[in-house]
């Protein structure tokens, strides 16, 4: 690849990354297709769009995807501080090491720098993924943030930043990939909500909005691009073990002020005898449903909780 080509693709995507199509094409040569007789290839070929990949579930779903066939774009704000927060989001670098991880795995994979909330930059990645990689077949919309505070105490602020990110940075993403979606009669789209959006808790209620609106969304937009072969789902995570999840803020929420506590109170409320959950038990579930296996599974939420949704009625 001349160092021209290389700097085009890095401007295509606002020069979050370098391009890896020939670096892949070195790392899948050097036992490349003894890893894929060991991934089934459910997805080999086709490209995934995952946000808030830098790290946690949105970097387990990456590397899900690729050791099942996919390439990968992988979108975060990449910005510790661009919100107010009782812990740093994601950075560049983990992004890059994210990215890094997947080339590993003889796919390609590019790191873009972009903020779901922001619906132009979205369409642009969008585009510009379908011109590079010539395809778009699966979007996880994944990125979300939370806080702690009663309504009463919560400014519009703190309100706004999680519906912004949670609820329409899901709608930013959806929007920007169905049109490619249905253009090929073909693709899922998979939104990440939470336990979080099947019942009520205290000190969450802009979290909890946010995540029932994303099972809304799930459900609406399943109906108007199902007849199009496009499938749309979500998956609903209990306490999952992530930089949103391990913080003093979430300790405190649990009443308590460690990882231990924390664990404790899970305990009580999954059913089955375990407290928080990885991130690669989630990005599973994502896997399966992007997946040919999962072809008649759309407009529906899988829960990964640990039997605590055995209780949700009870």
């Amino acid at each position: 690849m001349t160092e021209q080509a290389k700097v085009s693709r890095r401007a295509l995507l606002a020069g979050a990354g370098a391009a890896a199509g020939a670096a892949a094409g070195v790392v899948a040569g050097a036992g490349g297709a003894q890893a894929d007789e060991n991934r089934g290839g459910d997805l080999r070929g086709q490209v995934a769009l995952v946000t808030g990949a830098a790290r946690g579930i949105g970097r387990a779903t990456c590397l899900a995807l690729a050791r099942a066939g996919a390439h990968v774009v992988a979108l975060d704000i990449a910005r510790p501080d661009a919100m107010e927060l009782d812990y740093p989001l994601g950075s560049e670098a983990e992004l890059d090491d994210t990215v890094r991880r997947v080339r590993a795995l003889g796919r390609r994979a590019t790191a873009v720098k972009a903020d779901v909330r922001d619906a132009a930059r979205l369409q642009e990645v969008a585009r510009q993924a379908v011109r590079e990689y010539g395809r778009l077949d699966i979007a996880v919309a994944n990125a979300g943030i939370c806080t702690y505070n009663a309504m009463a105490d919560m400014s519009p602020r703190q309100f706004a930043d999680v519906i912004d990110v949670n609820l329409v940075g899901v709608a930013n993403t959806m929007r920007a990939v169905v049109p490619h979606l249905v253009a090929r009669k073909s693709g899922s789209v998979i939104a990440v909500a939470s336990s979080e959006a099947r019942h009520g808790a205290p000190l969450l209620p802009h979290y909890q909005a946010a995540k029932w609106g994303v099972v809304g969304l799930v459900k609406a937009l399943a109906t108007e691009v199902g007849p199009a072969g496009v499938r749309v789902s979500g998956v609903a995570p209990t306490g999952t073990r992530t930089a949103m999840v391990l913080n003093e803020a979430t300790y405190r929420w649990a009443g308590g002020t460690t990882v231990e506590d924390l664990e404790r109170a899970l305990r009580s409320y999954n059913t089955q005898p375990v407290g928080l959950i990885e991130p690669e038990d989630v990005a599973d579930a994502i896997a399966f449903l992007a997946s040919p296996r999962a072809r008649y599974v759309s407009g529906t939420v899988l829960d990964v909780t640990a039997g605590a949704s055995a209780k949700w009625n009870a």
